[in-house]
């Protein structure tokens, strides 16, 4: 059978970092191959300082996206460091009146977290136009993401055979990547949750922190991943502040996406060890090496979505809605 296309137009902007270097061809291939329409906002490739732009480039740039009635999803390109300085910019009541998904990962969860605490309306943490530019492995990111973003199914995880996580962009051949074959999920603390989902890179959720953006976190989900620049020191301290911000047990349960190898976790310090102290006192269940964050491939995870757990069972299952 024919695999049908999709017939949507996805508008692709930099909340951050701008796109270095010159556009090709291929770089939309993948996603034009299921036959969407990419339109990349010319702000992706603005370059001021560090960003993509001015602060009133990229909010522009994200209010015309929204705006435009021929866009019917934002995606980033990638990341960065500085999504946190549009957030008091943003034009919330045009959000909310023109609700289209919105997808990307890492620093972008700051708009993610925003918008959804802001309008209510449910964003996506999972890829970015960046990862559909990768070699293999590809196809799992983009099954989980068509099925819960773009046919709004129930979407039960299943592990990945296989992941990569390792710097193939430095490589004198960047389309060789080191496949590795997938040990699959680990569960630190057992049990059963049902809950609001929160989905945002760590560092990103806690640069929030006493801030109007951060959302509330009594009684969610979290499903928070680490970029593959950060230490395990750091990774311990961002942990920490994670304890201090809030009681861990007053949350329903934490899915942690795989910490990648540049990281720096060992055979004599495992991601478990470090886990194990950080949670030595919570009893909510706490389930880590997933597929998503910065290795490939990644799963999809609404914002404001819904999430149901059973360690016992294996499984996690989630929804854009209850």
């Amino acid at each position: 059978m024919q695999e049908s296309k999709i017939n949507m137009k996805i508008g692709v902007f930099a909340p951050s970092s701008p796109a270095i270097g010159d556009r090709t061809e291929d770089t939309y291939a993948y996603l034009c191959g299921k036959g969407f329409e990419v339109y990349e906002h010319p702000q992706v490739r603005k370059v001021t300082e560090h960003t993509a732009g001015s602060v009133e480039d990229r909010v522009a740039a994200i209010h015309e996206l929204y705006q435009d009635p021929t866009v019917d999803m934002l995606m980033s390109f990638w990341g960065g460091q500085n999504s946190n300085e549009l957030l008091p910019h943003l034009n919330y009541s045009l959000i909310k009146a023109n609700p289209k998904p919105l997808i990307g990962y890492s620093d972008t969860t700051a708009l993610l977290l925003a918008i959804t605490k802001q309008t209510g309306v449910t964003t996506y943490m999972g890829p970015a136009a960046i990862t559909f530019t990768k070699p293999e492995p590809i196809d799992y990111s983009y099954e989980n993401f068509e099925k819960l973003v773009i046919k709004k199914e129930e979407v039960i995880f299943k592990d990945a055979d296989n992941y990569a996580d390792d710097h193939y962009y430095l490589n004198d051949d960047p389309t060789q990547r080191e496949i590795h074959p997938n040990p699959g999920r680990r569960v630190l603390i057992e049990g059963t949750a049902m809950g609001e989902i929160i989905a945002a890179n760590l560092q990103t959720l806690l640069v929030l922190s006493g801030s109007r953006f951060l959302p509330d976190l009594k009684g969610k989900i979290l499903f928070l991943e680490e970029s593959e620049d950060t230490n395990v020191g750091v990774i311990h301290r961002f942990l920490t502040q994670l304890t201090q911000i809030t009681d861990i047990n007053d949350l329903k349960g934490i899915c942690f996406g795989r910490f990648c190898q540049q990281s720096g976790f060992s055979n004599s310090y495992p991601v478990e060890k470090l886990l194990e102290i950080v949670f030595r006192d919570a009893t909510i269940p706490i389930i880590y090496d997933l597929n998503f964050g910065h290795s490939d491939p990644i799963l999809t995870i609404p914002n404001g979505g819904y999430a149901e757990i059973d360690t016992a069972r294996n499984l996690i299952k989630i929804s854009a809605s209850k």
